[in-house]
């Protein structure tokens, strides 16, 4: 798995929506290493944040609401180039290494391996390289 945070959205790419996240801040560990990985506290208008994953791209926007923490809600467009279908496969891997990376990133109490374990009990198995 290789996940790279860029700085622009590459060129060339059409938005197809794969994943919403209502509320970011269900689990505070989660919005907070999203906010310090994408710098939010500096500028809650920035462009969309993207991440290149196994030479893929993604773009993450970032939802505001009223009287609630920021981010509240996080969107997932998967950004292929031109008119080229997605692949729902790779992307299901994708969304699978990034879910991977965001654990990693906030640590304990959270862990891969009971990831992995959520993901066998709902037969959720994604492709492996």
């Amino acid at each position: 798995m290789t996940v790279e945070i860029l700085e622009q959205v590459p060129m060339g790419v059409r938005r197809v929506p794969v994943l919403t996240e209502p509320s970011v801040g269900h689990y505070p560990e989660f919005r907070n290493f999203l906010t310090r990985v994408f710098d939010l506290e500096k500028n809650y208008f920035k462009a969309p944040c993207v991440l290149k994953v196994n030479h893929n791209f993604y773009e993450f926007i970032f939802i505001g609401r009223s009287g609630e923490e920021f981010p509240a809600a996080l969107e997932i467009n998967a950004l292929p180039p031109g008119l080229d279908p997605l692949d729902e496969s790779r992307t299901d891997q994708d969304l699978w290494d990034i879910l991977e990376w965001l654990v990693e990133g906030v640590g304990p109490p959270w862990s891969l391996e009971a990831l992995r374990e959520t993901g066998s009990i709902y037969r959720i198995k994604p492709l492996k390289d």
